[in-house]
């Protein structure tokens, strides 16, 4: 199946901030998808996320704020859930992943990394402590780093990554959780001229 660059990008917010689940309605089991993200993000879903999804799943969602300062973004029935289960997204709680062969064959890589770093990744500016109650002290060194417990999935972003000439660090692993970070400025760089995220593109202020 060839998929377009904006689904592509997407699948890799889904399988950050979203899944399939199942729920019982009239003594039926039936499908939803669901993204959940931050309040600040919700422009973003809608304006990109939910018309591409919309439009290609023919499927209208709901999207809202929550009272807990999330933005929620769900479409319920069948039709969407099958179509992204095809493509070997998974049911529930998500173990483990992989990118979806669809994205490879359509030459469409960098767009779901751009997904998943829409979603779970972040940059930061570097600080330091001299000791615990120090105040921290920022420097002009950006750190870039995506967070996920799926360890399929990021060995896989970090080997494209190294593919299009981005040099990561060593990626890591911590109580089930995966991160992949890049340090080198240059890199960093490179990164944002060849993915092209739509946001985080400069370290948000909560990080300062």
């Amino acid at each position: 199946m060839l998929i377009s660059g904006g689904i592509a990008e997407v699948l890799g917010v889904l399988l950050g901030d979203g899944c399939i689940s199942r729920y019982h309605s009239h003594n039926r089991v039936n499908l939803a998808v669901a993204f959940t993200g931050s309040n600040s993000e919700f422009g973003y879903y809608e304006d990109f996320v939910k018309p591409t999804l919309e439009s290609w799943s023919n499927v209208k969602g709901y999207l809202y704020r929550r009272k807990d300062n999330t933005t929620r973004f769900r479409i319920f029935g069948a039709r969407l859930a099958m179509q992204l289960i095809s493509i070997g997204i998974p049911v529930g709680r998500k173990v483990d992943a992989m990118i979806p062969s669809c994205v490879f064959e359509s030459g469409k890589i960098i767009d779901f990394i751009r997904g998943i770093y829409h979603a779970e990744g972040s940059i930061y500016r570097r600080y330091s402590k001299r000791y615990n109650t120090h105040v921290r002290v920022y420097d002009n060194l950006l750190s870039l780093q995506i967070r996920m417990k799926l360890r399929t999935l990021m060995h896989q972003i970090n080997s494209e990554l190294i593919k299009l000439g981005i040099v990561t660090n060593r990626l890591t692993e911590k109580d089930g959780v995966y991160t992949l970070r890049i340090t080198r400025q240059s890199m960093i760089q490179g990164f944002f001229e060849i993915v092209e995220p739509k946001f985080k593109s400069e370290p948000h202020p909560a990080n300062l």
